[in-house]
């Protein structure tokens, strides 16, 4: 997406080479800096941007993300736990009251530890739960009034600063106060945070992700992927849209090709899929 697919530079063939950022930048957002490999599911990049990618990755050691990117995956976490949770009390999928109840935290806390803390025992994530629901800010039953919207706001933007602090404190007491750039530090989160944002994604599993009918919803949404690039497929290139067709016209083998189709359908937006798939899907 960086390097290749939003356009506002291109190289001295024409073709796009991204949004023209530097090194640093680049490497900051790269979550999984290694490439593709039989039977990995996460990875940083395809074989077709290996050059681009073995250049953002000159000077780092191995396989390590540098601090730029630790911080920006913790700031991810922070903020999918919190809003996730915000969100599910706006659309009434969520009353942080019941958090309160036994049966409750254990359910959380059990959803905490199979899927994001497998190495934290029940007691460390049970406390993290009783520390959140003791804050001071900790709302109570939302009605959908002014008070309650404040209540719900001071409550989120007081969980942020919480958890973003405690880092910021724990890596500076780590390596001091001076700036720290790229590869002279990690990001330091003490694992009690660490609970504490665990169980707040586990609040978005079970009251958004497990919710009544969301898989029937995500099992279409992939539906409507898959079927859209294979009509793409099928129609050999001719609905691309034009800054990508030279691209696929000089593609040689079905690998290049499919490639490209997969860059024009991550290149949509939501809406835009669902037109695409009306028209193009038959």
């Amino acid at each position: 997406m960086l390097a290749r697919l939003e356009a506002k530079v291109t190289d001295s063939t024409g073709a796009s080479a991204g949004l023209n950022l530097t090194r640093a930048s680049l490497d900051a957002s790269c979550k999984y800096p290694w490439a593709r490999k039989e039977g990995m599911r996460k990875f940083g990049c395809y074989a077709d941007d290996a050059a681009v990618f073995d250049w953002l990755r000159i000077g780092a050691p191995g396989e390590r993300t540098c601090l730029e990117e630790q911080v920006m995956d913790w700031s991810d976490d922070v903020a999918y736990s919190v809003h996730d949770a915000e969100d599910a009390v706006h659309s009434g999928l969520l009353d942080l009251a019941q958090f309160r109840s036994a049966s409750v935290q254990e359910e959380l806390v059990a959803i905490a530890r199979e899927r994001y803390a497998p190495d934290r025992d029940v007691h460390a994530l049970t406390e993290a739960m009783g520390r959140l629901t003791s804050l001071e800010y900790w709302p109570g039953q939302f009605d959908g009034s002014m008070a309650s919207l404040v209540e719900l706001k001071t409550f989120t933007s007081y969980l942020i600063g919480r958890f973003c602090v405690s880092a910021q404190i724990a890596t500076q007491i780590e390596y001091g106060s001076e700036p720290l750039t790229r590869y002279a530090a990690n990001l330091v989160v003490p694992d009690e945070v660490r609970d504490e944002v665990s169980v707040m994604k586990a609040v978005a599993v079970k009251y958004v992700m497990n919710r009544p009918g969301a898989d029937a919803e995500y099992a279409r949404q992939r539906e409507v992927i898959a079927e859209l690039v294979h009509g793409l497929t099928l129609d050999e290139g001719r609905s691309l849209e034009p800054w990508l067709k030279p691209t696929f016209d000089a593609a040689t083998t079905d690998a290049q090709r499919f490639r490209v189709i997969i860059d024009q359908v991550a290149s949509l937006t939501d809406v835009s899929v669902i037109d695409w798939h009306r028209r193009i899907v038959r």
